[in-house]
């Protein structure tokens, strides 16, 4: 190195810390924008890009937030240079505070053929980034052996089997970073295990993530309506690099003029998809679903079955969902979390309740944690209480093996679906319940069978590691399906509910059943 160099070099790092919590002059500082014979010569940063990093700047300027996460969410179409974005972030960050970091995306081959190259062109382009950092195989480390432990930037894959790998990200009193690409296909329980790495205190935090908003149900796009996270959408329509008529092309041709197709609306508006690929309910169906409610204006229906589900709380923070059906019309009726010592007793007690209030004809509950409700309606003399469970095989035929599905779970969410074509309406009994309903009916994915090729359908534990939640509305709205139920018990050809209405159906400012439970119950 000679000695202009190093002057050079002295130059540089005392501009560095001098801008150190300052992006946007970091940004020409670290690399050659306008700079005559540089491959940035005619290119300067987008402006969203300075406007989040503005952001970022006035985040760790004040030092009430300094230490607090730094938490972006960016989604929009092709084109808006999101990863470059990521990158330029990165570079900027280790060369002024000693950065521990990880870097992800949603698969293998999208980490390594494009989010890692990305990373490489602007680790050329940073000033003197090669004097201080190297670039070795699949990490940037400092060049420094003592900090080069410390001071580096991994790259990792993820295993949904194996979470906890992804835990474990600490630098306290220095810096860290996580960078998520294409963030949409990263199940949430990798960002809950990747979020210990925002605990440490006195440590700057920033986490970046990236992407298009394939999947509406995501933990990428939960967080675009969370409060603490910065989020950011991006129209490619407005940005003066991207080529107009690509975007119209792919309108008329992909997308039939449409601007809210599913396609156009990821690709270029930066909107999540209506529906996740591979839903077996559609969202437009959904919603026919939930347009068609004709509660009480059908008085045959009250002289048709009637049919209550149960999907038992199995875990701590599920919720047990209790749902009704009779003839077209299908609705939510209660939702609560046993707490305070609370046990199934109380469940079997609200259970019985709707029972005596819709008069119901079968009792569908799922077997997995169901098997105590079960006992204690045999121990009534409650014959029609039936115990489902999700993983046996189908009971649409007399041989399961003729039939389509690969078991109760896959026959009962198809039925749902045909229930729905068929003009079915669903309602829910607290207005407030609507959109969670409806986004949980959207949840279970088409599958296969490996070895038979029959028709499946993802899991519980599945939905639950994808979204992190659990779908026990829809669930619950499932097991009404369990089983055709074509005749009436005794005494049940008619029905008046408690509350005198002339429809089976409790509607939402008639009818409170809560009437009877204590108010430290109430949790939903």
């Amino acid at each position: 190195m000679t000695v202009g160099l190093r002057q050079d070099i002295l130059t540089y790092s005392e501009l560095l810390y001098k801008y150190k919590y300052d992006f946007c002059k970091l940004v020409f500082i670290v690399f050659p924008f306008g700079e005559k014979g540089s491959e940035l010569e005619n290119e300067r940063p987008y402006d969203w890009q300075m406007e989040e990093w503005a952001r970022l700047s006035k985040h760790l300027q004040n030092p009430a937030t300094r230490f607090t996460p730094f938490k972006l969410n960016v989604s929009s179409g092709n084109g808006a240079a999101k990863t470059s974005f990521m990158a330029m972030t990165y570079m900027m960050l280790t060369l002024t505070q000693r950065v521990r970091g990880r870097l992800t995306a949603n698969t293998q081959d999208q980490l390594r053929s494009v989010t890692w190259p990305e990373f490489d062109v602007w680790f050329r382009r940073a000033r003197y980034m090669n004097d201080f950092f190297e670039k070795l195989g699949e990490a940037i480390l400092s060049r420094d052996e003592k900090l080069s432990k410390q001071w580096r930037l991994d790259v990792v894959t993820w295993d949904e089997k194996n979470p906890v790998a992804m835990s474990g990200l600490h630098n306290k009193g220095y810096c860290v970073f996580l960078g998520f690409d294409e963030a949409a296909g990263i199940p949430a329980v990798i960002w809950e295990y990747a979020s210990g790495a925002m605990s440490d205190v006195n440590t700057i935090k920033v986490w970046i993530a990236v992407g298009n908003s394939d999947d509406p149900n995501s933990k990428f796009e939960q967080n675009m309506s969370d409060p603490t996270w910065y989020h950011r959408r991006i129209d490619t329509r407005t940005m003066k690099h991207v080529d107009q008529s690509w975007v119209q092309s792919m309108l008329m041709t992909e997308c039939g003029g449409d601007e809210d197709h599913d396609i156009f609306r990821v690709r270029v508006r930066g909107l999540p998809r209506k529906t996740a690929e591979g839903s077996i309910i559609k969202w437009e169906k959904v919603l026919q679903a939930f347009n068609e409610r004709r509660v009480g204006e059908d008085p045959l229906i009250k002289r048709m079955p009637a049919v209550l589900a149960c999907d038992p709380a199995w875990q701590g923070g599920d919720e047990t969902v209790i749902s009704y059906r009779q003839g077209s019309q299908v609705q939510v009726l209660e939702r609560f979390k046993l707490k305070n010592g609370m046990d199934h007793s109380f469940t079997y007690s609200r259970l019985s309740h709707w029972e005596r209030v819709v008069k119901a004809d079968r009792v569908f509950i799922d077997q997995a944690e169901g098997t105590t409700l079960y006992t204690l309606a045999r121990q009534h003399g409650k014959h029609h209480w039936v115990l489902i469970p999700f993983g046996a095989l189908p009971t649409d035929q007399a041989d399961p093996k003729d039939s389509e599905y690969a078991n109760m779970r896959a026959m009962m969410y198809y039925r749902v679906r045909e229930f729905i074509d068929k003009g079915g309406s669903i309602s829910v009994r607290e207005l407030a319940w609507k959109d969670e309903t409806m986004k949980q009916l959207t949840w279970a994915k088409e599958d296969r069978h490996k070895q038979t090729g029959k028709k499946k359908v993802n899991s519980k534990i599945e939905i639950k590691t994808d979204y992190g939640k659990s779908p026990d509305i829809a669930d619950s709205i499932a097991l009404l399906f369990a089983d055709d139920v074509v005749e009436r018990l005794d005494g049940h050809d008619t029905i008046e509910d408690q509350a005198g209405n002339s429809g089976p159906f409790i509607r939402n400012d008639e009818y409170d059943p809560y009437n009877i439970v204590d108010i430290s119950y109430r949790d939903v």
